[in-house]
């Protein structure tokens, strides 16, 4: 396979949902992604060819994580570590803290030879800031105009800092199209809000150093894996790809954007998957679920949960 880095260098704010508007993240998980480009394909006709490329792990992609300067950065894997300073309440309070680590100093973490407090301290102070944003919304009941208040929390990236994911491929052509359906969602924005003309970005394609690639290849070497991505192992799967894991769970849930699925909005149907960052000691394959309700829209509505593996230790 294949891999390619797709980088967002934001130009607006961003509002990534995390249980209503007024709680918000700096990052954005596979699904939504996914989501995004399903919903950009149906346009140009590539929907089907998008959905069955994901289910047959023909193209996969990661969630979407920060970049600072010229660092790229992965998720802090659930894992205990070898660290001479296990007693130190400074060290374990900068580890709560640390949630991102870069590609290039990974290795060093694993090992427990990083800088902890201060790799987190630095995160912190430059990937950007959050705020919370008054809104009005004007509904007309009668002949009478009421006025709304709500808040949205945004997040603001700083100069040279962004998101960025992985795409893992077979076919150049596939990532071509990948390529361009984000170019033409980055005029409209990703995320909450765009409406409100949040989550537009600028595209750029990067190519991942070789050491973290030889990660992606030889996962079957490695005692203990990590997801880059939010996923959900398949009911086949469940017990195995748990057993020795180390994960946290997290509910998704949210309303379908599509226009044409329904008159008014819908709620997807909640779906309980495993954060990316979680550690596994078996592989699987995951699957694409339908969250649709099959009663009352037009077409099914599908929530990504591929696993995107990497070699951990």
């Amino acid at each position: 396979m294949n891999y390619k880095i797709l980088k967002l260098d934001f130009t607006t704010a961003v509002h990534f949902g995390s249980g209503g508007l007024e709680k918000g993240q700096n990052v954005l998980n596979a699904d939504t992604i996914f989501s995004a480009l399903f919903i950009e394909a149906l346009k140009y006709g590539k929907s089907d060819r998008l959905l069955e490329l994901c289910q047959n792990c023909k193209l996969k992609i990661s969630n979407a994580f920060p970049y600072i300067g010229c660092d790229y950065y992965l998720p802090k894997p659930i894992i205990r570590l070898n660290n001479d300073a296990d007693g130190d309440s400074i060290i374990k309070k900068a580890l709560k803290k640390l949630r991102y680590i870069p590609v290039s100093r990974f290795d060093d973490f694993i090992n427990g030879k990083l800088d902890i407090k201060a790799e987190a301290d630095l995160f912190g102070e430059n990937l950007g800031e959050s705020a919370l944003m008054e809104k009005v919304s004007m509904e007309t009941a009668s002949e009478d105009e009421v006025n709304n208040l709500y808040a949205v929390e945004i997040f603001k990236y700083k100069k040279d800092s962004g998101l960025y994911f992985f795409v893992g491929y077979e076919a150049d052509e596939d990532f071509e199209m990948i390529s361009k359906l984000m170019q033409s969602i980055s005029y409209t924005g990703i995320g909450g809000k765009v409406s409100s003309g949040y989550g537009k970005f600028k595209l750029s394609v990067d190519i991942p150093v070789k050491e973290i690639v030889k990660k992606f290849e030889n996962v079957d070497n490695y005692k203990d894996i990590m997801s880059l991505s939010l996923c959900l192992p398949n009911e086949d799967e469940l017990e195995q790809s748990l057993e020795g894991a180390s994960y946290t769970v997290v509910k998704r849930s949210g309303f379908i954007a599509s226009s044409k699925y329904a008159d008014t909005f819908r709620k997807k149907k909640d779906l309980y998957m495993i954060e990316a960052g979680s550690v596994y000691k078996n592989a699987f394959e995951g699957d694409i679920y339908d969250v649709s309700d099959k009663n009352n829209g037009t077409h099914p509505v599908y929530r990504y949960g591929k696993p995107f593996f990497m070699g951990v230790r």
